[in-house]
């Protein structure tokens, strides 16, 4: 598989590197680094420190570009010895029971706190179901190089290199085949690849400017980053020089520096104007969250935790569209010896 080669990103102020490292599905790299993807997706609210009296195992910012949803906090991960999370989904539809179609998401950790796996099950027929699993591997400084989804006959696959600063340089995102060989490990039959993209930036102490290359060595997006004087993320904007597409996400936060509000805005999959807005309770755990299609309230979340672990024991969805309420469950299993930095 050939990447387009470019040159080295200039890097005008390298301060801003310090807290990248914390991002959609990382722990801490030996060498610092930027978010996980293409998106520069941070959970800056962990650096930060607003947060550290809480033990709600989910980031305050849910990015929607981020490569995997829910975001976690690896630092409750290695606090608590997190070794897996299992949600299971309940319906409760306006005056009628609750039922459980058998649908969960799973996600399994290794002792660095990296996302190893994680699958979910769909639906397929009344008493069919499909489970879509992914696997997760990396480099010596836990930084993603694979990420493979099972999807049907084929396995939807992206490749990442990286930067000696340690910001993402290529991504290519391929359709492969299993070919056949005995043992559980994976051996790559036919490959087709999708897309090829790489990366250079110009930074500045307050903001990230990111170029995207198609494989015919043409720019196709720019994104740009923008930070406060707390380093937390205030904005992004990514412009696709095709169709007039944009994406953005503005962000808000409180005398506390703790995220209250974020806004996605764009028109890259149909026009779409989305806030949620964030309150929290006296231990600093998120209480709930409001969440408005332009000036319509159409959601309301509340997230209940358990008295004896600090963890999120449910999470409660009102749609007001749909007339419903959907239940999460989560259940936990743990490590019986210390969470560690490195990768073993």
């Amino acid at each position: 598989m050939n990447f387009r080669t470019i040159p080295d990103p200039q890097i005008h102020n390298s301060s801003l590197y310090q807290f990248f490292y914390l991002s959609v599905m990382m722990p801490p790299p030996r060498l610092s680094f930027s978010g996980f993807i293409r998106t520069l997706v941070i959970s800056f609210l962990v650096f930060n420190g607003s947060l550290f009296n809480s033990f709600a195992q989910l980031s305050t910012f849910q990015d929607e570009e981020g490569v995997i949803s829910p975001t976690f906090r690896h630092d409750i991960l290695r606090e608590k010895k997190i070794a897996s999370i299992l949600i299971q989904d309940e319906v409760k539809p306006d005056g009628k029971k609750i039922h459980d179609d058998g649908i969960i998401q799973y996600y399994r950790f290794d002792t660095a706190t990296r996302l190893t796996e994680s699958y979910y099950t769909i639906k397929t027929e009344s008493n069919a179901w499909d489970t879509i699993r992914t696997r997760y591997y990396y480099n010596g400084n836990n930084q993603p190089v694979t990420k493979r989804t099972n999807q049907g006959v084929f396995f939807d696959t992206w490749y990442y290199t990286w930067y000696q600063n340690g910001l993402i340089k290529k991504e290519a995102h391929v359709h492969e085949t299993q070919a056949p060989a005995e043992g559980t490990s994976f051996y790559v039959g036919a490959q087709k690849v999708i897309s090829c993209d790489s990366f250079a930036y110009n930074t500045y102490p307050k903001q990230i400017q990111r170029y995207g290359y198609n494989e015919e060595n043409t720019i196709y997006e720019k994104t740009i980053t923008q930070f406060d004087d707390h380093r937390n993320m205030i904005g992004r904007y990514s412009h696709y020089q095709v169709g007039w597409l944009y994406s953005q996400v503005d962000l808000k936060y409180d005398s506390a520096n703790r995220l209250i509000e974020y806004t996605y805005s764009g028109n890259v999959n149909g026009e779409v104007h989305k806030t949620t807005r964030i309150l929290y309770d006296k231990s600093g755990n998120i209480s709930s969250e409001k969440i408005f299609e332009k000036e319509k309230q159409t959601h309301e979340v509340e997230f209940i935790y358990d008295n004896n672990t600090g963890l999120i024991s449910d999470k409660l969805d009102r749609d007001y569209d749909k007339g419903l309420i959907e239940i999460r469950k989560f259940t936990y299993t743990f490590f019986d010896t210390d969470i560690i930095l490195d990768s073993q």
